[in-house]
């Protein structure tokens, strides 16, 4: 069982330096909430894209919160809090459950999820409806049935299934417990049935309000008790709040004054039952008169999801496009909001990490595994200094940002001046608000840039590169036969130089530079020959100086496939292909055109996948090199790490020993800075603070974190800025050794232990470094604090 006490990160708040080495940092999206739940203290908030995070009402901040931090699942779709035991309920989109306990424990329940996987239970693609509490249970509306959880046996006490008509399996949307009995509203009606009978029998259910076979359906989604009264409410389709008489010969009775065209929520409260809607906002009916008042107005074209009353008085809203706010009841009061630092939507397509800038981009465009185009034009996002910044529509009027069909990845010229691809927008250089340019086909005039099998709309730019001299390659995949589509641009003189066209250079994808600066690029992936431009072909080295025709490299030359994900320049000058059957290496110094030898494919000897090539049965599609010349793989199995020559796997990340929130990697890249890994999931970004850096210039041996180390830190020690690949060793003041290792570029880790084993005592601690031929030496101190 793992704690939430103390774990707790400032979404998009806290500094790299701030972020403990080997840890994690999410970089979610907090707009969209959709679900809240009040425990007093807190206010823990889902959101639409499966973030999770609460407000602190003391301190008027905001935290997510992920696996780091003790939670078991990612995706929170419902939840509820229980006054009675203060534990807060979470149930997953994989129906997972977890229970947050009042001593900062988390109690994981994965009865049903062991279930789902196993097949015993069939659910649905999205299983988990609502989670509400009654009769000391946490009752899960699934798509299977309705799952009771026992609040103080922390144990699943019954799984209703079968409780329809004839014992069918129903779609439960949400329940309520009040006065014995329990409330179901399905699929097929409102269901209610005595808590002291055997509701496994669905013979011990009464349907009311059957749901109708005609076209426009009626469908109770809203349960809520409030004074010991029964509510219901549809969810679309327009009508009022019903309510529960029992004995009367018409149980389900209409509220007066409650009508609204969709309902979102309902919620019994100490002063009476609240509704959530898109024309009224929040609601509340006063249980003594029966009068509807409106507590917080809507929003024009927004839409509110849920709300709680407070204590206080204060309600806390959930608006799907405004996020929450804490506004006092009445009208003309002005909302107060809160949302986490972050980026603005979950779609990440590419990442780009300069570490000369110290800025990473997310770029939120995209196309599908064989160049289908989609129809994002969410912008992209902007990390640096702890902040995230939104370049998009919705943060930008068009006169500062142009906002192009789906930015898909980007390039930084030494001055700092970003240049975006876009997979139908063409290229944007983008040197901030109100100061860019588009170059689309023949637009500005001259640009030589083609548009995709002649659609004047669009232009497809699928990657960039820039060079040390501040000049961009350009890969424009436009599918006109015998034209090329790839360019080196300069933007200092607006000029464009096209490459020769050679067989495939009409459907290129990536590219990457090698040491003598020549472009490598790949074909676009193909599955046979009757696609656009044939099977798949591999990839081409051009020579940049046009003295050698550009040479193909496919499997007959070492690749393990011809169907390519990614090129990569590492450490040592040599080029990685990440393919859809693993990866492959060319490494010879003297380049492609003076030399016959191939690819080498990697042969694993230490580690995960030991006795074969490395990732072989992997589609890889990303990849990365860090400052230690270690490389990072992102498939749809997760992330791993292997060595600088991928012989020996050295860490597996997966959405179950990690805060990854989803296994299929869309991309990685390292902040040379900072050692931090970013990695783009299908699901949302995260950050891995690595333990290797780029140290450009003089050394610079000072940065120590934590310094000094607190007796209740049980991480690692981080010192950056050494000279890179350094040879470092660890003494007390006495000049007794404690540690020796050789850097990860410009960094190393030490875990505060002694040649044995133990922790070093209280004390300062010497860090002498110096590179191989014993100059550029450094010495830092490091106070440790032991108990």
């Amino acid at each position: 069982m793992l704690g939430l006490t103390g774990l707790f990160l400032l979404s998009g708040s806290v500094r790299a330096q701030g972020v403990g080495y080997g840890d994690w940092q999410l970089h979610l999206p907090t707009n969209g909430p959709v679900r809240l739940a009040d425990t007093g203290d807190r206010i823990y908030v889902a959101t639409e894209q499966r973030a999770f995070y609460f407000l602190d009402k003391q301190q008027n901040t905001t935290q997510v919160l992920s696996r780091r931090d003790g939670l078991n699942g990612v995706g929170v779709t419902a939840l509820a809090y229980d006054s009675v035991t203060r534990q807060t309920v979470l149930a997953y989109n994989d129906t997972n459950i977890d229970v947050l306990q009042p001593n900062g424990k988390v109690r994981n329940i994965n009865d049903v999820l062991r279930k789902v996987s196993q097949g015993a239970i069939q659910a649905g693609n999205n299983p988990v409806n609502r989670v509400s509490i009654g009769a000391g249970k946490a009752y899960i509306s699934t798509s299977f049935g309705l799952v009771a959880l026992d609040l103080t046996k922390l144990e699943i006490s019954d799984t209703y299934s079968n409780i329809g008509p004839g014992g069918t399996v129903v779609n439960v949307y949400d329940a309520a417990a009040a006065n014995g009995f329990l409330f179901a509203a399905t699929s097929v009606g409102l269901l209610r049935g005595s808590l002291s009978q055997n509701l496994l029998d669905y013979r011990n259910w009464t349907l009311y309000l059957p749901v109708p076979t005609s076209t426009q359906q009626i469908v109770y989604r809203f349960l809520a008790v409030d004074g010991g009264q029964v509510y219901a409410a549809v969810g679309s389709g327009g009508n009022h709040v019903y309510k529960f008489v029992a004995g009367s010969p018409t149980p389900w009775q209409q509220v007066p004054g409650t009508y609204t065209g969709q309902f979102r929520s309902l919620r019994g409260t100490g002063a009476g039952l609240i509704m959530m809607d898109d024309d009224y906002g929040v609601r509340r009916l006063n249980r003594s008169t029966g009068v509807v008042t409106t507590e917080v107005p809507p929003i024009p074209g927004t839409s509110t999801q849920d709300a709680v009353r407070s204590r206080d008085g204060y309600y806390y809203v959930a608006n799907l496009a405004n996020g929450l706010s804490r506004v006092a009841p009445g009208a003309g009061k002005t909302p107060e909001y809160f949302q986490a630092n972050g980026p603005q939507n979950t779609a990440s397509f590419s990442i780009l990490a300069d570490a000369r800038s110290n800025k990473v981009d997310v770029f939120s465009g995209g196309y599908a595994e064989r160049y289908g185009p989609n129809d994002t034009k969410g912008g992209f996002y902007e990390f640096f200094n702890g902040q995230w910044t939104n370049i998009t529509s919705q943060t930008l009027p068009s006169s500062a940002y142009p906002n192009p069909a789906r930015p898909v990845r980007g390039a930084r010229t030494p001055d700092g001046t970003l240049y975006v691809g876009h997979f139908g927008g063409g290229l944007l250089e983008w040197k901030g608000a109100s100061s860019f340019r588009v170059f689309r086909s023949g637009t500005p005039v001259g640009t030589p840039l083609l548009s995709t099998n002649g659609d004047a709309n669009r232009t497809d730019v699928t990657d960039l590169a820039a060079t040390p001299e501040g000049k961009v390659w350009v890969v424009n995949r436009h599918l006109q036969a015998g034209n090329s589509g790839l360019f080196l641009f300069d933007p200092a003189a607006t000029t464009w130089q096209p490459i020769p066209f050679t067989f495939g250079f009409d459907v290129l994808e990536r590219i990457a530079l090698d040491d003598l600066g020549n472009p490598w690029v790949s074909v676009s992936r193909k599955t046979d020959a009757s696609s656009v431009g044939g099977p798949a072909i591999g990839l081409y080295a051009v020579d940049a100086t046009g003295a050698n025709p550009p040479r193909l490299f496919n499997t007959s030359s070492g690749l393990p496939d011809n169907q390519i994900y990614e090129l990569a320049k590492d450490r040592r000058g040599y080029i990685w292909a990440a393919t859809i059957k693993g990866v492959a290496y060319f490494r010879e110094p003297e380049g492609p055109f003076a030399t016959n030898q191939g690819f080498t494919q990697p042969f694993v000897t230490k580690g995960e996948g030991t006795g074969y090539n490395a990732l072989y049965s992997e589609a890889v599609r990303c990849m990365a090199v860090d400052g230690a010349d270690r490389k990072w793989f992102g498939t749809d199995r997760g992330l791993w790490l292997f060595n600088a020559d991928a012989t020996e796997a050295l860490l597996h990340f997966t959405t179950a020993n990690s805060p990854l929130p989803s296994d299929r990697i869309v991309d990685v890249k390292v902040n040379d800075k900072t050692g931090e890994v970013w990695v783009a999931t299908e699901a949302g970004v995260v950050a891995y603070r690595g333990s290797a850096t780029v140290t450009e210039g003089s050394p610079n041996c000072t940065a120590v974190f934590p310094n000094p180390v607190r007796p209740d830190f049980a991480g690692t020690v981080g010192i950056t800025g050494l000279t890179n690949n350094a040879l470092v060793k660890i003494t007390d003041v006495a000049g007794h050794l404690v540690y020796a290792t050789t850097a990860n570029g410009g960094t190393v880790t030490w875990n505060m232990t002694n040649p044995n084993g133990e922790r070093v005592r209280s004390g300062v601690y010497l860090v002498l470094s110096t590179d191989a031929d014993g100059k550029n030496g450094c010495v830092s101190k490091v106070a440790v604090l032991s108990k």
